[in-house]
């Protein structure tokens, strides 16, 4: 999936795919507009299942790709979060203010 942005209530992130070490997907969203000058985003991912000895099923696949919508669901419910009450907008970033505002 070729990296792309999104506007998630007036937050631009940029989503990009990466596959890990073992073969799981992961993505990553770097919050273009938000707290710390563009550094700050967060990563999802999917992984592998296990056995209960603790070592990788070799019946289990990796889950599928996650689709876009679900990606555009993640960065607005990441948004939500951020600046509900008690949220870490309100506890880390108290001068950032919502590109909504």
């Amino acid at each position: 999936m070729e990296s792309f942005e999104v506007v998630a209530q007036g937050e631009l992130f940029r989503i990009s795919e990466r596959t890990q070490p073992d073969g799981a997907m992961s993505y990553d969203f770097v919050w273009l507009n938000g707290p710390a000058e563009g550094t700050y985003g967060f990563t999802i991912g999917q992984s592998f299942g296990w056995t209960a000895a603790g070592e990788k099923d070799a019946e289990t696949r990796p889950a599928p790709r996650i689709t876009v919508e679900e990606l555009v669901a993640a960065a607005h419910r990441f948004v939500v979060s951020f600046y509900e009450p008690g949220g870490i907008g309100e506890t880390d970033f108290p001068n950032h203010t919502p590109a909504n505002s």
